[in-house]
Parts: structure tokens; C-alpha cells; sequence
């Protein structure tokens, strides 16, 4: 048994796939299944139930999970502890709106107070930030919805309201004069955010909330550049559900028309998503503790 045989496995039983667990350990799935076959033989046991649809863990598998994500979590925290490098970088995962709108003013804060902390960001979807914080590819995450992922707490720190953007149009400006327009712009050209954005997830919540379905919008297009759906919007090409944050300047400047969700103001949360404690490095844990003093949570 060795390490590499028990990091397959955890995350073999983490994502409940061979294929998932290889992508994200940059190996291939013969390798990963092998090296779970060669620990089945080591114990005499059997780990995983097998069939050509479902992979499911034995008892005695659950066991074995248990000991090796907590030997994995020994040996990152050893790692972080015991790196030059680790103890003054802050690997910072963020999505497109709080990497906007919250990221900045949190580094810059922090700098002042600590300036000799050095940080790495990485942008994208919520999903994959939340993601990359569970398998401590990065220490701490800013996100645009939660998950049930069991590796991650979430910490929520502001509300960002969603709103409808449309082009500034004339057909567009008639709705304004409507006293409850919302049922009628949702049968217009929908431009839509990528499957992990967490616009995208609160997009679902709004719609099943009003017991609507993504079949029933015309959606025309599914992009994940942020700016170039913006851009698609302004120049007419249809409607989208976005954060009133990233359009507030575009509706200012002329550009784009905003309509709430409804009566009231459609509200979703914002994140700070990171490991549980044992698997946080000092400097991740100080930086969480400035988080919550910061925003007065916690």
C-alpha cells in the first residue's frame, strides 16, 4: 500500500468514478483502476461494487476512505507546514462576480495588514473553485453559489442581487411601462451562463421558484465569457439573468435596460468557500480568520 494506490482511491470513491478520478489526478484509467486492484489484493478484500452503471463502496471500503482521506490530509498539511513557499502564498480560487467585486478590496485590505503574504489567484466557474478547494488545489475560495460538496464548508458574506439585462432598445424600453413585466421577457432570446456558473445555478433556483423550467426559455446561446454575453445582450441579440454588480455600469452608461426579479429584489449569497481546519495551512487560517472579521460573520 502506498500513497499514490490510496490517493486513487479516495478520489476514485470521492467522484464515484474511474474517469473523473484520472482526470483530476493527470493519470490514465487503467492506471487508477490498477492501483485500486493491487490494494483489493493487498487487503484480501473487496473496496468497490462494480457494474456497468453505478460504482458503489462495501463496508469494508468505506472503512479504508476513511483512514486514507485522513492520511491524505496529514501528508498536505505536512507538506504546507514544512514549504518555505506554502507559508507566505495564498492560492486563491474566485468566480467572475466576486473576483469583480470582492476580490480586490479583500487582497488589498489584507496586504496592508499583512504585507509580506504573497498570493496566487485563479479565475472560473464556481463549480471548478469549489472544486479545486476540495482537493486543496487551492486554500480558499470566493464563489457565486454552494454545494453539497462533504470536503468544503461555506461561509456566506454578502448578497448579490440578480436582475434581468436587456438591450436598450425600443422594443426593450416598452416594458418598462409595464407594471409586471417579467412573464413576457422570459419568452424573449435568452442568453444563458455555462452549466458551473453559480449564475447559472441561482438561475435554476429563480426559475423553479416560479415554476418555470430552462425548456420553456428560448435560450440562443450558452457562453461563459461574462463580458462577450454582455456584449451579445447590448447589441440586441437577447435577454439574460445577471448580477446586478457586473451590469450596473453598462445600464448607467446606456448600454443595457435592468429589470428585477419580481416585485422584490431576487437576492442570492456570495461565498467564501474553504477545507475544514485540519487541512488549512496557518496563513489560510489567518486569512479566513481576517475574512470573517472583515465582513463581521462567524
Amino acid at each position: 500500500m502506498d500513497i499514490r494506490q490510496l490517493e486513487a482511491y479516495v478520489y476514485t470513491v470521492k467522484y464515484r468514478s474511474f474517469s473523473l478520478a484520472a482526470q483530476k489526478l493527470y493519470l490514465s484509467q487503467p492506471t487508477v483502476s490498477a492501483h485500486i486492484c493491487n490494494l483489493e489484493k493487498e487487503l484480501h478484500t473487496q473496496l468497490l461494487k462494480r457494474t456497468t452503471k453505478t460504482l458503489s463502496v462495501t463496508p469494508a471500503g468505506q472503512t479504508l476512505y476513511n483512514y486514507a482521506a485522513e492520511i491524505l490530509d496529514l501528508r498536505h498539511k505536512a507538506i504546507l507546514e514544512l514549504s518555505n513557499e506554502q507559508e507566505t502564498m495564498l492560492h486563491i480560487g474566485v468566480s467572475s462576480v466576486p473576483s469583480l467585486y470582492l476580490l480586490p478590496e479583500l487582497l488589498a485590505a489584507y496586504h496592508e495588514k499583512a504585507p509580506e503574504i504573497r498570493f496566487r489567484t485563479s479565475c472560473s466557474d464556481s463549480l471548478d473553485v469549489i472544486n479545486k478547494v476540495a482537493d486543496s488545489t487551492c486554500d480558499i475560495g470566493l464563489v457565486g453559489t454552494k454545494t453539497a460538496e462533504a470536503n468544503c464548508e461555506f461561509l456566506p458574506v454578502t448578497s448579490d442581487e440578480l436582475v434581468i439585462a436587456a438591450p436598450n432598445t425600443p422594443h426593450f424600453r416598452a416594458y418598462q411601462s409595464q407594471s409586471d413585466p417579467l412573464t413576457a421577457l422570459l419568452r424573449e432570446p435568452f442568453l444563458l451562463r455555462e452549466d458551473n456558473s453559480g449564475t447559472k445555478q441561482e438561475t435554476l433556483y429563480f426559475l423553479q421558484n416560479h415554476g418555470l423550467s430552462l425548456d420553456e426559455l428560448n435560450v440562443i446561446a450558452v457562453m461563459d465569457d461574462a463580458a462577450a454575453l454582455k456584449r451579445c445582450i447590448a447589441l440586441g441579440m437577447g435577454i439574460s439573468i445577471l448580477s446586478r454588480a457586473t451590469v450596473q455600469t453598462d445600464a448607467q452608461q446606456g448600454r443595457l435596460l435592468l429589470f428585477p426579479l419580481g416585485q422584490s429584489a431576487f437576492l442570492r449569497r456570495l461565498y467564501i468557500v474553504y477545507p475544514s481546519i485540519r487541512r488549512m495551512s496557518e496563513q489560510a487560517i489567518h486569512f479566513l480568520d481576517f475574512i470573517k472579521r472583515y465582513y463581521r460573520i462567524g
